[in-house]
């Protein structure tokens, strides 16, 4: 009987694990503090987020928390939304190399 509880318990469904979205972000105001970018993009999103590093040009990498894909998704499109803090936002789809 023991075996057949493990056998349904290892197929049963994992709960969804909390996922992050990374994405980048162009400001429409410049803004230097990492700490005050990544509070108005939770503001904007409804979400938390982390400030990752300053990519150049503007630009600034992001982390945000959600709950899985759609919730990510509609976080990313609530930050496009805020016009008015954000000109451009994209998800961040570079490549990044682990080393050991």
């Amino acid at each position: 009987m023991s075996l057949a509880i493990l056998a349904l318990a290892a197929c049963a469904k994992p709960p969804e694990a909390a996922a992050e979205v990374r994405v980048l972000v162009q400001l429409a105001q410049p803004l230097d503090d990492a700490a005050r970018i990544a509070e108005q993009a939770a503001r904007s999103s409804g979400r938390t987020a982390r400030y990752v590093a300053s990519s150049g040009g503007g630009w600034h990498v992001l982390a945000l928390g959600c709950a899985g894909a759609d919730d990510c998704e509609a976080a990313v499109q609530r930050l496009r939304a805020d016009g008015s803090h954000f000109l451009a936002v994209q998800r961040d789809e570079r490549k990044r190399i682990v080393t050991p």
